[in-house]
């Protein structure tokens, strides 16, 4: 009887220390400011994006990172919108975008035609296109793939894949800033990681930007991953881009072709102070772009575009203006 009770109290333990607090929907969400929330499908997955702008201006698209959503491209929209048509997109999984089971459903693949599905939704054949983290990913297999799509591409902390994977391979220091990349190849355990305490991952995210006292911007983080779905939807990111390396999905091929040679104009804006990705990596960047800016950012997070937009917006439209 004392075991039964014991295992009963440990239990009803991990599942307060697990739990997510319900929330309601943070009204800064729906600042008509930022724009109107739409819906389009990509091959048959229902992904949510938030509109702003004049249709008839040069679109810009924002496509963020991990764990984030289109709120984390805030400070960018509103600079943008009124000189630009401006897009940010919930990639699938997160948000309000729909969430697909499965770790095949996030494979490169699917990610990059999300990006061409959406410019074709809004009737864009060329664009500027603006992406964070793992949306940097998709973004740079984007314009291997697509170059005909952009007009320009800026990276906010994201090296281009390749010059990501050399590091990987050859520098202790990116070795050790990527250990969390394989610790999500574990089953339930990351997610269960992500969401204890209440998504408290999301106050130490903050901090690094030197955003923690806003706990405002802390609480719209908390409500956009509310359950472990989200959690595991997200981190399938991660566990499709291994599964297809080690095991050469031929799905993921074409997107990978033209990833060594690319001739779109690029910009990389990269903080010094990013904890999982090094600046060797950002100046590898160069090896594999014809036409490449790269801005280094001293004393700045990996979380750039949310901790210094005074900084990154600027770059933005001189480089957009000069593309255009």
């Amino acid at each position: 009887l004392i075991a039964v009770v014991a295992i009963m109290v440990l239990g009803l333990k991990l599942f307060r220390y697990l739990q997510i607090k319900p929330r309601p929907r943070p009204k800064c969400l729906d600042d008509a400011s930022l724009g109107v929330h739409k819906y389009f499908k990509s091959d048959g997955v229902k992904l949510h994006y938030v509109e702003s702008g004049d249709p008839s201006k040069p679109l810009v698209m924002f496509v963020h990172g991990f764990p984030e959503f289109w709120y984390s491209w805030r400070h960018q929209i509103k600079h943008f919108n009124q000189e630009y048509h401006v897009v940010a997109l919930d990639m699938r999984g997160y948000g309000d975008s729909e969430k697909p089971a499965g770790v095949p459903n996030y494979a490169i693949g699917h990610l990059v035609e999300d990006l061409k599905n959406l410019a074709e939704h809004v009737d864009k054949p060329k664009f500027h296109l603006v992406a964070h983290d793992w949306g940097g990913g998709v973004a740079w297999h984007f314009v291997s793939k697509y170059p005909e799509m952009v007009k320009s591409y800026t990276a906010c902390n994201i090296p281009h894949v390749t010059s990501l994977r050399d590091q990987q391979r050859g520098s202790w220091e990116q070795m050790l800033k990527s250990w969390y990349m394989l610790f999500f190849q574990l089953p339930v355990l990351p997610e269960f990681m992500m969401m204890k305490q209440d998504n408290q991952c999301f106050y130490g995210i903050a901090k690094e930007a030197g955003l923690h006292k806003d706990e405002e911007l802390i609480n719209v983080y908390k409500f956009a991953f509310p359950d472990f779905t989200t959690w595991n939807r997200t981190i399938n990111y991660y566990r499709a881009a291994v599964r297809s390396t080690i095991f050469k999905n031929p799905k993921s091929l074409p997107y990978m072709k033209g990833l060594k040679d690319i001739k779109v104009p690029c910009m990389s804006i990269f903080g010094t102070d990013d904890k999982y990705l090094s600046v060797d990596s950002a100046k590898g960047t160069n090896k594999y772009v014809k036409n490449h800016r790269l801005e280094l950012v001293p004393g700045v997070s990996h979380w750039i575009q949310q901790e210094a937009p005074e900084k990154v917006n600027p770059l933005l439209q001189d480089f957009m203006e000069n593309n255009a």
